[in-house]
């Protein structure tokens, strides 16, 4: 089995992780990893904020400022909660979709690449020693984070990578057989 065999089968979801930073040289280096995946046509149809620091606290504010919007009964301590969701990770990397045709065919092929390079980015986290999660949810919709963030229609976010030094070792989870997931077309 090759190394990079190894790195495939046990990169795992890790979802605790450190405080302490992470180099900005790792950071590219990720990233560049992240823009060989493949991409129709070759029009790399990504792009990749990267929050660290205070930028942190502000896109959290973004975030419970549309919780709130959502949720306008929530308490002070939900609202304190949710603000604090980046600030899990010493980096969150956004991967954001440009897509680049009105074509719905092209629109998904776009988006499809950027889901590509997401997972390179989190396979080359874990050849690192790092720990990294892709989370959604209703935040990659929010137009509070969204306006923070710069993206606008047709660009969409794909992914937020909460990127650290793991804290815990995540429990190896097992996957289906092979056998149960293919069909052989002949």
């Amino acid at each position: 089995m090759s190394d990079f065999d190894e790195v495939m089968r046990t990169r795992r979801s890790v979802g605790k992780v450190r405080g302490d930073a992470i180099d900005r040289s790792t950071v590219l280096e990720l990233i560049e990893l992240a823009t060989r995946a493949p991409n129709h046509h070759l029009n790399e149809p990504w792009r990749f904020v990267v929050v660290q620091g205070d930028g942190r606290r502000r896109l959290g504010e973004a975030h419970a400022a549309a919780f709130l919007r959502t949720h306008p009964d929530a308490s002070t301590e939900a609202l304190a909660r949710e603000a604090a969701r980046f600030m899990r990770a010493p980096v969150v990397i956004v991967a954001i979709v440009e897509p680049a045709a009105d074509d719905p065919v092209t629109r998904r092929e776009d988006r499809d690449a950027v889901a590509a390079a997401v997972e390179n980015l989190l396979l080359g986290a874990h050849a690192r020693g790092l720990g990294a999660m892709w989370r959604t949810g209703t935040m990659a919709d929010e137009p509070e984070l969204l306006d923070a963030l710069g993206v606008v229609a047709p660009q969409a976010v794909v992914a937020f990578i909460y990127l650290g030094h793991p804290a815990v070792d995540p429990p190896v989870r097992s996957r289906k057989p092979v056998a149960e997931v293919i069909h052989w077309f002949e």
